[in-house]
Order: C-alpha cells, then structure tokens, then sequence
C-alpha cells in the first residue's frame, strides 16, 4: 500500500508505506523526534517561569516594579502607567530605587473591583439616566455631568459600553438647585464682573463650556443665575482640593524649578487645566511635611 503525503519536518512529498507514517526519512523522524522534545522543555520553563515570581513572593512585603509586574502577570511598563494614573502607590528609596508594598498592591485590587456589565434584559432603563437626559433635564454640560457624577459618587451602571446613572441619587443631587421651566433669576455680566472678579472674556468662556442657558431682552444679555453658581460652585469646590505651581510657590516660598523638581522627584500626579498645572494639596502637604 503506498500513499502520498507531505513531511511533517522537511514539507517534501513522500510515498508512505504505512498511513501512520509522517515523515519522509529516518532523519527527518530522528529531527522531528527532537524537535518534540524541546517544545515539551519550553513549555513547561514557561510554566516554571509563571509559578517562580509567586513562590519568590511569598512572605516578601517590599517589590521593584519588575517584580510586581511579574507578581501581578503584566508588564512593568503597565506597573508605571498605574503608578503615574495614582491607582497604585510606590514610594521613591533613591533616585534609581522604588519599592511597591505588597499592601498597596491588595488595596488597589480591592479598591478597583470589575465592574459588571449588566444584560440589556435584566436593566430597568426606567431608573437610570444617561448623561445626554441629565444635561438636557437640568440644563448642564454633557461633559460637566461626568465630573459631578464622579465627584459625588453617584451609582451608574456599564450596559454594552454606556454608563446609565441612578435617577434617584441624581435627583436627590441636583434637590437643591430645583429648577423649573421659567427661569426667573438672572445675571447681567456687569453683576457676574462683581460678584467674581470674571472678564468678560473668562464670562463667555464659562458659560461656553458649561452650556448655561441665556436670554437677550432689549440688547440686554441675560445668563441663568442658578446655573451660573450651581457650576461656580463646582468648580470652586475642585479648586480648593488642588495648588496651582504659584499657589505652592508662594505657600512654601519655592522657585518655580523647585516645585517642578519636587512634583517630579516624588512623582505626584499633575494635570493641566486650561493654561494652568495643577496637583493635589494633599500630596504636595505631606511631601513638604505640613500636618493636618
């Protein structure tokens, strides 16, 4: 019996004798042979490789970030992206050493739950808003609606990529800047001038990006009052929990290369808002010492 087929080694066809024949030569099997036997050994070095950091880890307390990327099974460019987005601490021993705890590294799992994706069968849309129907309710920024939600913690749930959020906790929000379809109180940019300290050019700019509504009467332009200190208010609440670069230069009376060189020593995380960089007062104080 003689059958045609094609070497499992070397590709050429051959004429087999037997079906259960795969190779052309007694070469060809000896080289196959061998090839079986080391990718046997790779895979289980592969294995050995997994199980290695967590038996090394065990009892350990203090990792580089190389060992907790092999720990947590990703890469340490990953760890770093963490470590800068402050979802895991690190503390700075030396300008070429770092050490992760073990126990922040189980706080940022236990803080960081998976958030569950919700069956489109098993959601009552009828409890939920989506930020297009809280910006279009109360008048806000779809934008702004995100922030504020994030801000006061408000429960959402993920359905097929879009978050929905509780309607009664962003009612319950928003009780206390109840506003009706006829708006009654208004303000003329001479007053917003006075009441805080704005240009007319930081005026337009506000309301531009907080979508408050406004009216002209007469050559007159109005904008609503109560959306107008209902965003003040929330920036002006975010604002107290951060220094800008002169905030912090004239509280600790630093140059300005020195602060930069501290945020960036201490890697505390910064971020632009408009022309202005800013961080958290909590990291900065208790880098600079300053007790609550």
């Amino acid at each position: 019996m003689e059958v045609r087929k094609i070497c499992q080694w070397c590709g050429k066809p051959f004429i087999a004798k037997k079906t259960t024949t795969c190779y052309c030569s007694h070469q060809c099997s000896n080289l196959g042979y061998k090839g079986r036997i080391r990718e046997r050994k790779r895979q289980m070095r592969k294995m050995q490789e997994l199980l290695q950091p967590k038996q090394a880890a065990e009892g350990q307390d203090f990792f580089s970030f190389a060992q907790a990327a092999k720990l947590m099974g990703v890469t340490r460019q990953y760890v770093y992206k963490l470590v800068k987005e402050s979802k895991l601490r690190a503390s700075r021993i030396s300008g070429k050493k770092s050490l992760i705890r073990r126990a922040d590294i189980e706080l940022m799992l236990k803080t960081k739950p998976y958030e569950r994706i919700v069956p489109k069968d098993d959601f009552d849309m009828s409890e939920y808003y989506t930020a297009e129907e809280i910006a279009e309710k109360y008048k806000v920024n779809a934008k702004w609606v995100w922030t504020y939600t994030r801000q006061h913690k408000i429960p959402k749930v993920k359905v097929r990529q879009f978050n929905y959020y509780s309607k009664k906790h962003i009612d319950a929000a928003f009780a206390k800047y109840k506003t009706d379809d006829a708006l009654t109180e208004w303000y003329t940019p001479e007053e917003i001038e006075k009441k805080y300290g704005m240009t007319r050019v930081a005026i337009r700019s506000h309301i531009y990006r907080n979508n408050i509504p406004s009216k002209k009467e007469h050559g007159q332009i109005y904008y609503s009052k109560l959306h107008f200190d209902l965003s003040k208010n929330s920036a002006e609440e975010s604002k107290a929990e951060y220094y800008t670069v002169k905030e912090a230069m004239e509280k600790f009376k630093l140059s300005r290369d020195s602060v930069y060189n501290i945020l960036q020593f201490h890697q505390i995380p910064r971020e632009k808002n408009g022309r202005f960089v800013r961080f958290l007062k909590v990291d900065f104080d208790r880098v600079m010492g300053v007790r609550k």
